[in-house]
């Protein structure tokens, strides 16, 4: 038996690890649901607590959008581009892990091109974001020193 992990895909796309889902069932089975995320922060007494992670929608950004790490913990940004765009990273505090993940939602038309923000991607080749109409494809962020290094994948 090998010690390598099974990662099962579906058309080249990962599952999600936490959940074991395509992360395109999971999109279609919460588009339609009230987004609201849950981390596990830990306290400085070692219990743990859930905080609702921020989720940030924005429709029609324009061709140039700009998204930044918060403080501390996690935060969602949920894009539908209205014309070709080019997203950027900022932000991000030294010292703490932080995580920033982009929902990318093709409109109805499609073929709205996004080109990613640099980062430290698997191989390093920027993840495809899909044209397809109605398509939606999630990429995650994380910095630990306030966004000198980051790192992004699928």
């Amino acid at each position: 038996m090998s010690d390598t992990p099974d990662l099962a895909t579906e058309d080249k796309f990962p599952l999600i690890p936490e959940s074991g889902m395509d992360p395109r069932e999971f999109a279609k089975n919460n588009a339609a649901a009230t987004t609201t995320g849950f981390i596990s922060q830990s306290t400085s007494s070692g219990t743990t607590s859930s905080i609702p992670a921020p989720v940030k929608i924005i429709t029609n950004p324009g061709s140039l959008l700009q998204i930044t790490f918060p403080e501390q913990g996690d935060i969602s940004y949920d894009i539908t581009p209205n014309m070709p765009l080019t997203l950027s990273l900022a932000g991000g505090t030294a010292g703490i892990l932080q995580r920033l993940t982009v929902i990318l939602h093709q409109p109805a038309d499609g073929g709205m091109a996004v080109t990613l923000p640099s980062a430290h991607y698997k191989d390093g080749t920027k993840p495809d974001v899909s044209l397809k109409s109605g398509a939606t494809t999630i990429i995650s962020y994380l910095t630990d020193d306030g966004g000198k290094t980051i790192y992004g994948g699928i």
